[in-house]
Parts: C-alpha cells; sequence; structure tokens
C-alpha cells in the first residue's frame, strides 16, 4: 500500500506544470468596447421612430400605429401600438454595437403591417420585429434574434 502512496505521489509531483509568476507575465493593457453609457443623460418624451396607417372605416376615424420612445435605459425602448381603439405597449431591446442605437420603422409587405428594426455600425438596416392586424388582432412578432458578443483585446 505505501508502495502505490508512493507511485502516486511521484506521478502527481511530476504532473504538475510551470507556473508563471506575475514577475513573469507581460504587462497587458485592455481596451474594451465600452463606449456608449447604460443609461441616458436625458429621456426624449417625443417618439424616436414612428409609422401611421388609416384604416378603412365609413363612421370612424381609426389607424393602426406604432411607435418607439426612449427610456432611461440606452438599448431599451417602449412600443406604444394602436389599432382602432385598442392601445397596448410592449419593451424593446436592441443590442449594443457599440454606438448609439438608431430606430426605424418601416411600411410591411401586408396591409397593416410595419417593421421595426435599427441600423447596424455598417449601417444596414436589421429587421427585429414586425407589428401586424391578423384577424382584427395586433400581432408582435419577432422576424430575427441579434447578439452582441463583448470581446476584451489585451495590448502588449
Amino acid at each position: 500500500m505505501k508502495r502505490y502512496a508512493l507511485i502516486l505521489l511521484l506521478f502527481a509531483a511530476a504532473c504538475q506544470t510551470h507556473t508563471e509568476t506575475s514577475a513573469d507575465k507581460p504587462k497587458t493593457i485592455i481596451i474594451s468596447n465600452d463606449t456608449i453609457p447604460e443609461t441616458r443623460s436625458s429621456v426624449n418624451r417625443a417618439p424616436v421612430a414612428s409609422y401611421s396607417e388609416a384604416v378603412k372605416d365609413e363612421l370612424n376615424d381609426w389607424k393602426f400605429a406604432v411607435a418607439a420612445y426612449e427610456t432611461p435605459l440606452t438599448f431599451r425602448f417602449i412600443l406604444r401600438m394602436q389599432y382602432k381603439e385598442l392601445r397596448i405597449s410592449d419593451s424593446l431591446k436592441i443590442p449594443n454595437f457599440g454606438m448609439q442605437p438608431k430606430l426605424e420603422i418601416r411600411k410591411g409587405s401586408e396591409p397593416l403591417s410595419c417593421i421595426i428594426g435599427f441600423f447596424d455600425t455598417k449601417g444596414r438596416f436589421k429587421e427585429y420585429k414586425k407589428a401586424a392586424i391578423k384577424n382584427e388582432q395586433l400581432k408582435l412578432t419577432t422576424l430575427n434574434n441579434y447578439y452582441v458578443g463583448s470581446y476584451r483585446t489585451p495590448v502588449h
């Protein structure tokens, strides 16, 4: 038994790798893409993007409308939607591309529909959600999901 313990101890000692001490490690500087603050200093009360379309009705002046409003958090918005007399709100979270978020709401391919999206760092419109009327009901559908990885680059 002592023999196996001695062999195990020698094996464990032989398997240890050399660890660098703090004096051996090169000095690095970390650069990150944390340039946009998580909170806004002032919140704009006017909609940052909106879309409106009249609903055909002989008696009433109804509309289908979607508007996006800023919140105190930089990458979160409130969507306020209206169809006839139905009014609802939902939240919208935009990924952090290292720039101020810019929303746009475009007309959809179907009647009484619109596409809610944002622009990436190259100025390309990214479709995110779709608001539409289906069977006299207001539907908000996610078209695409977007994720941003946060990397820290060491500089030697």
